[in-house]
């Protein structure tokens, strides 16, 4: 679609405060770091129990869900959020475009336990499995409808609590069942139960509507929508998908230590996240005249934040696998994490490209953007898996996410007033070089003592720029 989005006053929701960045960032940050943290304490436990050859399975089960989730939710999230600001019957737009969201969930569980049934009749999948997924599926998609009328409301507590539900919570339940029966069917059967129960307390929390309560603004949201269903499928086969290739090029044994070192990587990615979980509403509720100049001035402290997280947790990556995956491969593994970590400070610039161009009905060009880096990590993948393994795999999605990155600014300084300072390239460039450094440096010998002492200055450059980006923060 085409068009402008400043045509109707953006409306903050009632108590927020469009300018503290700050204070709605630190409970994101708390929320999404114990997502995050919660899931990590619990992999070395699941590695060890179900082997890596278990563990492949759950990974790309897991990966299955988040896809089939995708297409059930629409597109519909980013424009939840938009609608939400959006006039005086914002709220009752975003309730209803989040009822529409939580019905298309039940209408693909029908659908695909009806194609379940019928692939079982011909031998061609295992029922029970199937169903799962399409279950889970359904579930995590009524959740994320919750958790977009919770950051449209600036309520990051109810934000929380179905994160940690549907992640920390719904993982615990399957490494518990698993402890009696270390298969991968019985993980992913208590994973799904703790979605389903997650979905329940979304609906709960969130209320939905009908998408009657308001028929023409759902209408044109669905419509704003539709372009964001191929770049949502796109986006997630950028951020799950590469596990696939690595399951399909390398095997179940390779996925499963590349799932391992993809969650340690994304730590950084977490806390990109959860900055764009309150900083994405506060950019649209932000008056126009001044949006796109305060969008670009907080972008640059976000990308130091990011960049900072991301090169540490590249150059602490050797120590990272060892104590997470012992028996796993080592070496391989620390090189994919920190090739990766450099997936979070495209992501970061991303975001912030993004939200000007969905805020100016752009929807397509972000589509077009997230095919171009599809291509570019299958390609690179395919390429480079040979001579470099589950690494050749990580630095195909890097570079598609650099790909990405540079379409989507490209399209926000063709379409919209958004200009990033040159600062946010400096700071961006060099978090990717330390992260790269990470990946490659020995990590025993005269490499550990570079790892440290990078990791020691890297500290002092956090506490030293820490002040500067605390104040713009706070806007």
């Amino acid at each position: 679609m085409t068009g402008h989005g400043d045509g109707v006053a953006a409306t903050p929701a009632r108590g927020a405060a469009p300018g503290s960045l700050g204070s709605h960032s630190v409970v994101y940050l708390v929320g999404t770091a114990l997502q995050g943290l919660g899931i990590l304490l619990i992999l070395p436990f699941a590695t060890r129990l179900l082997g890596d050859a278990e563990y492949g399975k759950v990974a790309t089960a897991l990966v299955v869900i988040q896809m089939v989730g995708t297409i059930a939710a629409a597109g519909l999230p980013q424009v939840i959020l938009r609608e939400y600001h959006r006039g005086a019957d914002g709220p009752t737009a975003g309730r209803a475009l989040a009822g529409t969201m939580t019905l298309l969930a039940v209408a693909v569980a029908v659908l695909g336990i009806a194609i379940g049934v019928v692939l079982a009749a011909a031998g061609r999948a295992e029922l029970r499995e199937w169903v799962l997924v399409v279950i889970a599926s359904a579930a995590l998609t009524t959740v994320v409808a919750g958790q977009s009328l919770s950051r449209a409301r600036l309520r990051p507590f109810e934000f929380l609590a179905l994160a940690v539900a549907a992640t920390v919570v719904a993982h615990l339940a399957g490494l518990l069942a698993a402890r009696g029966d270390r298969a991968g069917l019985t993980y992913l059967t208590a994973y799904t139960a703790a979605l389903v129960v997650a979905a329940a307390v979304a609906i709960a929390i969130a209320r939905p509507l009908l998408p009657t309560a308001a028929r023409e603004r759902t209408r044109s949201g669905v419509r704003l929508a539709a372009p964001l269903l191929p770049q949502a499928l796109a986006m997630l086969g950028l951020l799950m998908g590469d596990v696939l290739l690595v399951n399909v090029l390398l095997g179940q044994a390779s996925a499963g230590a590349y799932q391992v070192a993809l969650q340690l990587a994304n730590m950084p990615f977490v806390l990109a996240v959860a900055l764009f979980n309150a900083w994405g509403p506060l950019v649209l509720s932000h008056p126009v005249q001044d949006r796109w100049r305060w969008t670009a001035r907080t972008a640059t402290s976000l990308v130091v934040v990011v960049g900072i997280g991301a090169a540490g947790v590249a150059l602490l990556g050797p120590w990272l696998v060892r104590v997470m995956a012992p028996d796993f491969p080592q070496r391989s593994m620390s090189v994919t994490l920190g090739l990766i970590t450099v997936v979070s400070v495209a992501y970061m610039v991303y975001q912030g490209a993004s939200l000007a161009v969905l805020d100016h009905e752009h929807t397509g060009r972000l589509a077009i953007a997230a095919a171009i880096a599809v291509v570019v990590l299958v390609a690179g993948a395919a390429w480079l898996n040979g001579p470099a393994g589950i690494a050749g795999v990580a630095a195909a999605k890097a570079a598609a996410y650099v790909v990405l990155m540079a379409v989507t600014v490209h399209a926000a300084r063709t379409l919209t007033p958004l200009r990033f300072v040159p600062w946010l390239w400096v700071a961006g460039a060099a978090a990717a070089g330390l992260s790269v450094a990470g990946a490659l440096l020995p990590s025993t010998g005269p490499g550990a003592v570079v790892r440290l002492v990078l990791v020691v200055a890297l500290g002092a450059v956090a506490l030293a720029l820490a002040p500067r980006v605390l104040r713009s923060l706070r806007g």
